[in-house]
């Protein structure tokens, strides 16, 4: 039985846009999937104007995927989400560290 994941994604464009934003995004699935992952399916597949960091370490070692999910500090590579479920999804750092989506300056 194919179910969807809606994810709700910060999006925002210093360069082009206004004000940030949302959008909505559903991804039809079976299984479970990370956070980076499903931001992944979309730009592949739905939107190659998201901007993420993605893939790096996979073990929160690299912090780059620290992301607000569900507006809690979570790392993306690790944070599963269900098909049914619903997410949003936020830079961690806004806006003092924002350059554009989910991208963030990452602080040693």
């Amino acid at each position: 039985m194919n179910t969807s994941i809606t994810a709700n994604v910060f999006r925002y464009d210093p360069d082009t846009d206004e004000k940030p934003y949302f959008k909505e995004y559903k991804i039809t699935t079976d299984d479970k999937m990370s956070v980076l992952v499903l931001l992944d399916h979309i730009h592949r597949e739905m939107d190659q104007t998201l901007s993420f960091r993605n893939y790096c370490c996979g073990l929160q070692m690299c912090r780059s995927c620290l992301m607000k999910i569900n507006h809690k500090k979570s790392f993306a590579c690790l944070t599963l989400i269900a098909p049914g479920e619903e997410v949003v999804i936020e830079p961690a750092t806004y806006p003092d560290d924002h350059i554009k989506d989910l991208v963030v300056r990452i602080k040693e």
